[in-house]
């Protein structure tokens, strides 16, 4: 079942008996499980027909008690099962007779991350249909999507204006709703953003500190670099999203450099590069700085970054520190 399937069965009340959300965008699998309980809950507060469980604390056989269950002086009853991916493979097996035939009064709803498909308590969801994941949306699906969120909000936002909000702030869906909520406020009761809006409202610290750090790091200035990485970290990104961070920003310096060589006009370096077009100027000056060996050298100390914090258990901080300093050791003098 696909987000959009699940989302027409709840407006027009065809409530599954069976909903298993996963994967790794949690604001959408957050909203996907509010509208649920709103969906199947006639009152928010509904203590008698409201289970919820922790899939490390729990057991198949309370899940099972509680699915089992008729609702009281309601129509439905709600078992919801979050962390659902800590559920052991045994306890999963003893679900499997359940899924294959639930109790039309109950929705038995489970909530995980990233979920192990070869599973044969996953495989048979995927069989009934009951399986929605909800997968991080891409650079190029962002925009979409947040012209989608102001659409329901009857606001609509300028092409710049768009163009730099997604520069500032980047895809974290909880990061874009905070400050489209800001925006909103802040335009009152008119119904268009534009980039003096986005200007005057989005916090640009992230957005300016990953530039700085590409800068320090062509300039050499390794001192300067690591104070950058710091003052990420400590305003609370993950190095492994400043990782991400960082790899798009060489990305994008890279194609402006490329195309910047190729002599094409500003307007098409933006278009082409994917960039705003009032940072192509500084992009290109920045780029300048780099050789395309020095670009090459930089995406394979990137992949070797990203592998290592994932796998290898070291310290994710001190990996990225290294990181800056090879990048800034390895480039071309």
């Amino acid at each position: 079942m696909t987000a959009d399937e699940l989302y027409r069965k709840l407006r027009s009340n065809q409530i599954p008996e069976l909903i298993f959300l996963c994967g790794q965008e949690p604001y959408l699998i957050q909203r996907a499980a509010q509208s649920i309980r709103q969906a199947v809950l006639s009152d928010e507060k509904d203590d008698f027909n409201d289970n919820q469980f922790y899939g490390k604390e729990t057991t198949a056989e309370k899940i099972l008690e509680a699915a089992m269950t008729l609702p009281v002086f309601a129509e439905r009853r709600l078992v919801t099962v979050k962390d659902a991916h800590q559920l052991p493979a045994a306890e999963l097996e003893k679900l499997l007779p359940y899924t294959q035939d639930p109790i039309p009064e109950t929705c038995l709803l489970f909530i995980a991350g990233k979920i192990d498909n070869r599973r044969k308590f996953f495989q048979q969801l995927k069989k009934n249909g009951a399986l929605v994941e909800f997968k991080p949306l891409s650079d190029r699906e962002i925009p979409q999507y947040i012209r989608n969120a102001l659409n329901q909000r009857d606001i609509r936002i300028s092409a710049d204006g768009l163009d730099l909000f997604c520069s500032i702030v980047g895809g974290n869906l909880h990061e874009i709703h905070a400050e489209l909520d800001k925006l909103q406020t802040y335009i009152g009761i008119a119904t268009l953003i534009d980039i003096k809006d986005v200007q005057a409202v989005v916090s640009r610290g992230r957005a300016e500190n990953i530039f700085e750090l590409g800068n320090a790091v062509g300039r050499g200035d390794i001192a300067n670099a690591l104070t950058l990485v710091m003052r990420l970290t400590t305003a609370g990104e993950a190095p492994l999203k400043i990782l991400s961070l960082l790899v798009r920003h060489f990305r994008q310096l890279w194609k402006v450099r490329e195309l910047q060589v190729q002599k094409c006009p500003a307007k098409d370096i933006a278009k082409l590069a994917g960039v705003p077009f009032f940072v192509v100027d500084n992009l290109i000056q920045q780029g300048k700085k780099f050789s395309r060996n020095d670009f090459i050298s930089a995406h394979e100390l990137f992949l070797e970054t990203d592998l290592a914090m994932k796998s290898s258990g070291a310290d994710a901080g001190a990996l990225l520190d290294s990181l800056i300093l090879r990048l800034v050791k390895n480039k071309t003098k």
